[in-house]
């Protein structure tokens, strides 16, 4: 496999962090999650920082994160639902490693975003604003050099669906 970056992509949800951590350890690689890097560097929670100093403070953060990603070599890197959805990020990812989207059915993904905690993307929202916004986010998605469904599958799956294309994409490559 590619000896760069794996960098994953995708709405609230999708399965980034578990997948994430799943994927590293069976590739023996690190994980790094870019939201825990902005949560290390800030000393406070991202809720916190959104009620603090709003989102765009937050979106700011995520640049300065993007800068240090570009150190990174041979990691699996797990992106915020929205880091790749400013202009220029997406080729600044994929220049970073590959790219993969973790897609999946909105309903799902927002049930699973809804359980794992304080989003404050989702809080206040109603169903058809969060709608909207994995509309515009998927064009920014649809960039990832790769694309997995991970409609009804489980983490062990949808990490075995990502190796399996992360082999095809190297392949076609060579």
């Amino acid at each position: 496999m590619r000896r760069g970056n794996i960098v994953l992509v995708g709405f609230m949800g999708a399965g980034k962090t578990v997948c994430g951590r799943l994927l590293a350890r069976r590739l023996g690689r690190c994980f790094v999650e870019t939201d825990d890097m902005i949560v290390a560097g800030e000393g406070r929670s991202i809720p916190e920082i959104f009620r603090r100093e709003g989102e765009e403070r937050f979106r700011e953060l995520e640049g300065d994160a993007l800068e240090l990603l570009r150190l990174k070599s041979g990691d699996v890197i797990a992106t915020g639902g929205g880091f790749p959805c400013r202009e220029g990020r997406m080729d600044a990812l994929r220049a970073v490693g590959t790219v993969v989207w973790l897609r999946g059915d909105l309903s799902e993904l927002h049930a699973r975003a809804t359980r794992s905690g304080d989003r404050p993307m989702l809080a206040g929202r109603s169903s058809s604003e969060i709608e909207e916004l994995y509309r515009r986010r998927e064009a920014y998605y649809r960039q990832a050099h790769v694309t997995v469904d991970t409609s009804g599958l489980g983490p062990d799956e949808v990490v075995a669906r990502v190796m399996a294309a992360l082999r095809e994409h190297d392949a076609a490559r060579v």
